[in-house]
């Protein structure tokens, strides 16, 4: 009997310890970080380079697309070693 009450007691010391263990909160970061003008100035400097690159890689893209269409409609003139080079390209 000792030994039942025991252990309800010690489950029990357990579970209401383990209710005020779990606290939490809502930390706005972007509140906080929007306050620092080193993260603005460097969120700016990001989205800079991020849409020069992003153009970079549109314009090689436009660049590559048409060395495509061109190979593609000149593949009907092309010999055996021209279809080679101009893939290799």
């Amino acid at each position: 009997m000792k030994k039942t009450l025991f252990l309800v007691g010690f489950f029990l010391a357990l579970t209401i310890g383990s209710t005020y263990a779990q606290k939490f909160a809502f930390i706005d970061m972007e509140y906080i970080l929007g306050k620092i003008p080193a993260y603005e100035n460097g969120n700016k400097q990001l989205e800079n380079v991020s849409k020069q690159w992003q153009s970079e890689v549109d314009k090689a893209a436009q660049e590559v697309e048409a060395m495509y269409k061109k190979y593609q409609a000149d593949l009907v003139f092309l010999a055996g070693e021209e279809k080679t080079k101009r893939e290799n390209e």
